[in-house]
């Protein structure tokens, strides 16, 4: 389940990379043009389902929009992406289960947490 997951979130950062590398996907302030958040349910729903459940939650994180990806064993990581698709850090999961280190002030600093989609299956 983890190289799947690995795999997944690999297969994210590839794709989500690439969405903001061409400057028609990018406003001029640098925000993403493209609704990436949709992209990411599409490509959650083409994957095996996870338990628990894959969420895709909105939050306001250093004054920008962020997408935090969870589910699946708590030893994964749960990305965090911006609304180009890069990753931002893993803000929870891993070894340690407090993800990769790269954003430590996510769960005390986050706001705004909207639900935008929770596996049904």
């Amino acid at each position: 389940m983890s190289r799947l997951f690995l795999s997944f979130s690999l297969g994210l950062l590839l794709t989500g990379a690439a969405s903001c590398s061409n400057s028609l996907d990018e406003a001029v302030d640098g925000t993403c043009v493209t609704n990436f958040s949709a992209t990411l349910i599409e490509q959650l729903q083409q994957k095996p389902k996870q338990t628990p459940a894959a969420e895709v939650i909105q939050y306001t994180y250093q004054g920008r929009t962020v997408y935090l990806v969870t589910g699946g064993d708590a030893a994964n990581y749960s990305y965090l992406f911006d609304t180009c698709g890069n990753v931002i850090c893993a803000a929870a999961g891993g070894p340690n289960k407090t993800g990769d280190g790269r954003c430590p002030d996510f769960a005390a600093t986050a706001t705004n947490a909207t639900l935008l989609w929770r596996d049904p299956r």
